[in-house]
């Protein structure tokens, strides 16, 4: 048996448990950190032109988006008035 292995079979269960939770924080605060590092590198190296790298989440809401959004809503409209219209025409077939 490898050593881990050795380790892992000789924790109780709370010893298990913190170790896990200790390596989750690890994990999370190193994942915090290069978020941070991305975004500090994504702002120093924007090319000319290129729309700033925001951090508010409705900034994606630009006029290509309110178009496809208003497609889709005319879409889903249409679709659901063609399935009540089939429904009605198998009900008074029937």
């Amino acid at each position: 048996m490898t050593d881990e292995k050795k380790d892992a079979e000789s924790l109780t269960r709370e010893q298990y448990r913190k170790l896990k939770q200790q390596q989750d924080a690890d994990f999370k605060q190193r994942d915090k950190k290069r978020v941070e590092v991305e975004r500090a590198y994504a702002r120093t190296h924007q090319q000319p032109g290129e729309q700033p790298v925001s951090e508010s989440p409705t900034d994606f809401k630009t006029p290509r988006w309110h178009r496809i959004n208003r497609r889709l809503n005319w879409t889903i409209g249409i679709l659901v008035g063609l399935i009540v219209v089939v429904y009605l025409i198998l009900f008074f077939v029937n």
